[in-house]
């Protein structure tokens, strides 16, 4: 149960050598208006100064701030990051930020707030994202992007859309939710945005809210994503993770949510089969296809 002084939203922001970036994020966080609010920093044991950017941050907010700056970096080492997180959460409502991304809307977190109080059945809220050129900042498309009217999608539409079908920055969850993910949910996953926004998504649907309220910055060659997808090693490491973890999903999920899960798993399998043809990397297939059938044998 939330104290009485409790706010109504935790904002969570995930930092990683987020420095040239992060002050935008803070600002973003802190411009919200409407909402009582606090902020939950976690920075990951950043080797550049997102760490000291935080300490000055917390310093001069508005809102409270509470500091989770390791000492150790724990992502790198396989450690799970999120229980820590949130249990610093005390507000109804937790909404996300990483540290490279950043909010471009005041009212964000009201209208999710307002949206979801109206909605009692639904767990998670979400809206468009910008998506942006990393140096430049001009828009180059959108993300989560689905009309102009607000939009209820099933747990099963979460699924197949992958995880990209709800940006990250924009997600906004009941904190009652945490309650309800599996154990394993807090192990360090290959996806666990994605495990999220299908757990948000299970009991109501996600809402889709007609606003433009974040920005999501592309292209950074020294950003985890860029590094990733620039090696077929590291590209082929992440897959095979994925793909396990999604044999765990599925184990999880009600029996009406095998098949989309099933549709998901063969669609990303046939992708990595492909890639691996191209950069003859056969015996990854073979390996992925031997760890798959010892993940199944034992779930």
């Amino acid at each position: 149960m939330n104290s009485p002084s409790a706010p109504l939203v935790s904002v969570v922001v995930s930092v990683y050598n987020h420095e040239k970036y992060l002050l935008k994020t803070l600002e973003g966080v802190e411009m919200q208006q409407g909402v009582d609010f606090e902020i939950i920093i976690h920075d990951d044991c950043s080797p550049d100064g997102s760490a000291e950017i935080c300490r000055q941050f917390a310093a001069r907010s508005r809102h409270r701030v509470k500091l989770i700056l390791q000492a150790e970096n724990k992502m790198g080492r396989n450690i799970g990051i999120w229980s820590e997180i949130y249990s610093q959460c005390e507000g109804e409502y937790v909404a996300i930020c990483e540290g490279d991304d950043f909010w471009t809307h005041p009212g964000k977190l009201a209208h999710q707030c307002q949206s979801l109080a109206m909605l009692p059945h639904v767990d998670l809220a979400f809206h468009k994202v910008a998506r942006i050129h990393w140096q430049s900042e001009g828009v180059t498309g959108y993300l989560g992007d689905y009309g102009e009217e607000p939009r209820l999608f099933s747990v099963n539409q979460v699924i197949e859309g992958d995880g990209g079908f709800i940006p990250t920055p924009s997600i906004m969850i009941r904190r009652s939710l945490l309650k309800a993910m599996p154990d394993w949910y807090y192990e360090h996953l290959p996806a666990g945005d994605y495990c999220l926004q299908v757990y948000g998504a299970l009991r109501g649907g996600a809402l889709y809210l007609p606003l433009c309220g974040a920005a999501y910055r592309q292209g950074d060659p020294t950003s985890w994503s860029q590094q990733t997808t620039a090696d077929i090693q590291k590209v082929n490491r992440f897959d095979q993770a994925f793909l396990l973890f999604m044999g765990r999903l599925r184990a999880s999920l009600p029996t009406n949510c095998h098949a989309s899960v099933d549709q998901l798993t063969l669609q990303r399998f046939l992708l990595y089969c492909q890639r691996c043809f191209v950069h003859n990397k056969l015996g990854d297939v073979a390996e992925l296809a031997t760890a798959l059938e010892r993940s199944r044998s034992s779930i």
